[in-house]
């Protein structure tokens, strides 16, 4: 004769035999059933039970061991907790200064930090001039642009934007740019007030419409002043006279006797590797990198280091003025 199988578990329900059940025994055997989520469910209380008098520890019931805890902790005099608390205190505060010396290291000793650069512009032509033809619009001329690291041509455009009216109170800025059409075609156009130019574009000129500038007032837009702001880089890709450039700022180090590193993480139209990336400038909380090469959209992660660097007082995290 065999016992039935107990597993410690605590059974939702006990089955009741239906009439239609037929008699059938063994360990999966509808008469077994109920036997069996009874037993679970005794096995499942026994252990239970067996936690509660271990936690009993040897008194007669658990109350009575709460109580002793209890009347223990009460027993501890003035001095045994104020040195509990020195203790609690301490370790604390040598968490904090550990916490401080991590942070002091990657501040002062090594920082990183990612850049990016885009570098586009102009090669020839692609004047902007107020159109004679047509009110508040802007003309075009022939030229040659560059982005993604290659040339564009850019196609004559007469009345090819427009300015918007201004009717504040006060003078505005908007921006010319050039865009890449559906067709790849690289065209004219202005931005609204208050917009910026969008991403992936190129800046040529800022326009400043005064108060009151509008279609009816200014429509050969006589009040609007057109700054050229035109990187032209005439021996693009080979020979580049103004770089674009990257200038991160660093947490304030003792001096710029660092070293910058660079991993080039992506670029497109051309390569650009970590020697691409001179840096032309630094100072105690920043540098200038430049860009010698014709690829764009450049993203590269910066590492500067400094062996034995120690921030100056005011600058240390650590630092406490008196």
């Amino acid at each position: 004769m065999a016992n039935v199988t107990e597993t410690s578990t605590w059974e939702g329900g006990i089955y009741q035999i239906e009439t239609t059940d037929p008699v059938l025994g063994g360990p999966n055997g509808i008469a077994n059933v109920q036997a069996k989520q009874l037993a679970n469910r005794t096995q499942f209380l026994k252990e239970r039970a067996d936690q509660v008098d271990a936690a009993k520890g040897g008194r007669a019931n658990l109350k009575e061991r709460l109580d002793a805890i209890e009347a223990a902790t009460e027993a501890l005099g003035p001095d045994a907790q104020d040195a509990t608390l020195a203790a609690i205190k301490f370790a604390i505060d040598q968490a904090n200064v550990a916490n401080q010396g991590v942070r002091a290291l990657h501040q002062f000793a090594q920082q990183e930090g990612v850049l990016e650069i885009s570098n586009r512009g102009v090669v020839s032509g692609c004047t902007v001039t107020k159109s004679t033809t047509a009110a508040r619009n802007l003309h075009i001329s022939t030229g040659t642009c560059f982005a993604q690291g290659r040339k564009f041509a850019v196609a004559d455009g007469n009345n090819a934007a427009s300015v918007p009216s201004n009717t504040g109170s006060g003078a505005v800025t908007v921006f010319a740019y050039l865009f890449q059409d559906a067709s790849g075609l690289w065209r004219l156009a202005v931005t609204s007030i208050g917009q910026a130019v969008p991403d992936g574009c190129i800046r040529l000129y800022n326009l400043t419409v005064p108060a009151g500038s509008t279609d009816a007032t200014d429509p050969n837009l006589a009040a609007v002043t057109l700054t050229d702001v035109r990187r032209v880089e005439a021996g693009f890709p080979i020979l580049l006279d103004n770089p674009a450039s990257a200038s991160p700022q660093l947490a304030a180090l003792p001096d710029s006797a660092y070293h910058v590193t660079f991993d080039v993480l992506s670029a497109s139209g051309a390569p650009a590797e970590a020697k691409s990336l001179v840096v032309a400038s630094r100072a105690r909380n920043g540098f200038t990198v430049r860009l010698a090469a014709a690829a764009d959209n450049v993203v590269a992660r910066w590492r500067v280091s400094r062996l034995n660097a120690k921030p100056l007082k005011g600058d240390h995290p650590c630092h406490k003025s008196s």
